[in-house]
């Protein structure tokens, strides 16, 4: 595997969705990184109480939509998308942290490796487990949630903001919308175009996130 500028991109994946796509997008249009690593995570530290669908259906999902990247962004065949189960394989809960120090012994990572976020952790980005070293670690690239777009105040943490159109939670209203479906409807195509094709086949075979 070559040296190469590395980003992460974490997230429950519940399901992946275009959206996620885009966002995948905009880091590979904006920045200088060339492989991206999608980071799907098992206990989340921010949604301690949340209980993500199983690790196996959303690794598969997540393949499905990585495949379709490459019809929807076509001009991005450059970039390596890389699927990493290290935090659905590790007990307990998962920190950014122990992540980082992972990836940096799996991968030959140019310069230093970014770490993909919401603007909404920026206000407690400082009390992150093992702040003060991740910092060292690593460089933050920030995505735009909020409306009014978050800063933080710590010059000694390196921060890239990307200017990308503001992403809504699609993951919780297809769930919802799927779990409020009757035994014999079918996803509703105001569900299937926030997925790719593919994602949406595979919710529809597997009868995912319906009660």
């Amino acid at each position: 595997m070559d040296l190469m500028p590395t980003a992460m991109v974490g997230g429950s994946f519940d399901p992946i969705h275009l959206g996620h796509l885009h966002l995948i997008h905009t880091v590979a249009e904006q920045t200088e990184y060339r492989r991206i690593i999608l980071v799907p995570v098992g206990r989340n530290h921010f949604k301690p109480d949340a209980r993500p669908l199983a690790a196996h259906h959303r690794l598969a999902m997540i393949h499905l939509a990585c495949a379709h990247y490459r019809t929807l962004y076509s001009d991005d065949m450059a970039v390596q998308l890389v699927v990493e189960e290290c935090e659905l394989n590790r007990v307990g809960i998962s920190y950014t942290y122990d992540t980082v120090t992972e990836l940096y012994r799996r991968y030959p990572i140019k310069d230093r490796l970014a770490v993909v976020m919401g603007d909404d952790l920026l206000a407690d980005l400082n009390r992150w487990y093992g702040y003060e070293e991740l910092k060292r670690l690593v460089s933050f690239v920030i995505i735009r949630r909020e409306e009014q777009g978050l800063s933080f105040a710590d010059p000694g943490a390196d921060l890239r903001y990307l200017d990308n159109r503001r992403l809504e939670d699609s993951s919780t209203t297809i769930r919802a919308a799927m779990a409020a479906l009757g035994p014999d409807q079918a996803m509703p195509p105001s569900i299937a175009d926030l997925l790719s094709p593919e994602v949406a086949a595979y919710i529809e075979r597997e009868r995912l996130y319906r009660l």
